[in-house]
C-alpha cells in the first residue's frame, strides 16, 4: 500500500500533513484519467471498425481525381458528390 494513504504524521515527522494523502490519491486519479482519455482517442483514431471505411470511399476518391484532372466541372462534381452522400445516408 502507498505510504501516503495512511496517517502520515509519523511518515513525514510533522503534524497537519494529512492532506498529502488526498493529494496523492488525486494525482493517481488524474494520471489514470489522462491515460484512459488518450487510449480512447488513440483507439478511435487509429483502430478501424466495420464502419471506418467512409473516409476512404473509392467512389469519392475517383470523383475527386476526375475533378482535379478537369474531366468534370464544379457543378457536376457537386451533383455527383451529393448523390454519393445521399446514398450513404440511406444505409
Amino acid at each position: 500500500m502507498h505510504p501516503f494513504y495512511s496517517y502520515s504524521e509519523k511518515f513525514l515527522g510533522s503534524t497537519g500533513s494529512e492532506w498529502i494523502g488526498l493529494l496523492s490519491m488525486s494525482m493517481y486519479l488524474v494520471f489514470w484519467g489522462v491515460v484512459i482519455v488518450f487510449a480512447y482517442r488513440f483507439a478511435k483514431k487509429y483502430i478501424v471498425t466495420s464502419g471506418g471505411f467512409k473516409k476512404h470511399d473509392s467512389a469519392m476518391m475517383i470523383l475527386r481525381e476526375r475533378y482535379a484532372r478537369g474531366e468534370i466541372d464544379s457543378g457536376e462534381y457537386h451533383r455527383i458528390k451529393d448523390d454519393l452522400n445521399a446514398g450513404e445516408k440511406e444505409k
